[in-house]
């Protein structure tokens, strides 16, 4: 579930190490964050590199791609053009499951994928969050980023959007063009923006 964020506390903020402050889902400020910026722009180079390289040779694409995350499972395949990955080793990717084109991870903190999913093109995951009320801390640059994780044997359509902080339960069907903004429980079939739970499945189906 989405925990709801106070103004953040600049002096106790200023002793934290800042991936101990994402860990921990504090607030920083990314303009502020040259190590977390060198990340991102890395990240962004190597993405656009193996995007080139899968035009004529999807394999080397594919062997470069897991060297480039240190946390993908047994057999993923990640189908390409991936749109964009910030944290490479915010990542996780349990075994045997299968995302397809479009990708794109904004996510500093960790995005966990469970094993034997299917996630559809064009899906979206976003860690990070800023203040909802509060315009200066957003000029200021100020945000915080929670995890998201994602059970076994999910099947997400295309275009699904998931928020800061959601859990998915295992053997989760989420419909096409749906935003995840809450956590939804195991054996569900959910759809809409925000997703809804249709119906419960039997979990032996």
């Amino acid at each position: 579930m989405v925990k709801k964020m106070g103004e953040p506390d600049i002096a106790a903020l200023a002793k934290k190490e800042i991936f101990q402050k994402i860990a921990d889902g504090d607030w920083y400020q990314y303009g502020h964050e040259p190590k977390l910026q060198a990340i991102v722009k890395h990240s962004a180079q190597v993405v656009q590199h193996i995007n080139d390289v899968a035009k004529t040779d999807q394999a080397e694409a594919l062997k470069q791609l897991h060297a480039f995350l240190p946390h993908l499972g047994k057999d993923v395949e990640i189908y390409f053009p991936i749109t964009g990955i910030e944290y490479p080793g915010s990542l996780y990717v349990g075994d045997h499951s299968f995302i397809n084109s479009g990708l794109q991870f904004l996510s500093a903190a960790k995005v966990t994928i469970g094993q034997y999913c299917f996630i559809g093109p064009n899906c979206r995951f976003f860690t990070p969050n800023h203040h909802p009320t509060n315009k200066q801390l957003r000029r200021d640059g100020w945000q915080y980023d929670l995890p998201i994780t994602i059970g076994d044997d999910c099947w997400f359509g295309g275009d699904v959007i998931f928020l800061p902080g959601v859990t998915v339960g295992n053997n989760v069907v989420i419909g096409a063009g749906s935003v995840v903004t809450k956590d939804l429980p195991d054996n569900v079939i959910a759809a809409g923006n925000p997703a809804r739970i249709i119906r419960h499945v039997d979990a032996e189906d």
